[in-house]
């Protein structure tokens, strides 16, 4: 491996005093964080730890939808730096797993179970979105987002074919090209929709 490489996995991933979610993983399942809740965690020191929160704020319809928040407990801030802790990984598919068979489960509370099984256009698409930072960009704690793919966080993405099929438009002033997508607006889950659904994300991770 080249110098820049082993430099970028060898970096320091221990806790960091100014990183939010370092003092998040510390907390224990159930735990309010200073955003969301904590409702799963597996592992039992950084090099295997991670930890998932809810998040009280959706960028869909906040009466069904919701975003569940997955890191890790090291201060990665790139992918390939779980390659260097094999029980991180190992875990990390445990994990997500997990949690999108939970997520599965809360999305299919108003839905006919029989409809889903017997068509794949009534199922329930999950969606994961993460990113690393670049080596110019501060460096921030590796964190991936889960919620259910659909309404106005349910569009195609860039790296969909979908999204290439979208119509085409070009700007008058500049001649630019550009596409058109639905504003997507954070909204609160009500406190009594969060309460009840951190504590049935509890139970169903347990």
């Amino acid at each position: 491996m080249n110098e820049e490489y082993d430099k970028l996995i060898k970096e320091d991933v221990s806790l960091r005093k100014d990183c939010d979610f370092c003092k998040e993983s510390i907390l224990g399942v159930g735990q309010k964080s200073g955003y969301g809740v904590i409702i799963y965690k597996i592992g039992s020191s950084i090099k295997d730890g991670w930890f998932a929160t809810l998040s009280p704020r959706t960028g869909g319809n906040p009466e069904e939808d919701f975003t569940i928040q997955l890191m890790p407990f090291a201060h990665l801030t790139h992918f390939s730096q779980v390659n260097a802790y094999p029980e991180l990984a190992k875990n990390y598919g445990i994990a997500f797993s997990r949690i999108s068979s939970a997520i599965t489960y809360v999305m299919a509370q108003n839905k006919d179970m029989k409809a889903i099984a017997d068509s794949r256009e009534t199922g329930m698409p999950l969606a994961i979105y993460g990113k690393c930072t670049t080596w110019e960009e501060k460096k921030e704690h590796l964190h991936l987002k889960m919620f259910p793919f659909r309404g106005a966080i349910g569009q195609p993405s860039t790296v969909d074919s979908s999204f290439g099929r979208k119509e085409i438009h070009r700007d008058v002033k500049t001649g630019e090209e550009f596409v058109k997508m639905n504003p997507v607006r954070k909204e609160n889950l009500t406190n009594e929709r969060f309460n009840e659904l951190s504590n049935l994300l509890i139970s169903l991770l347990k």
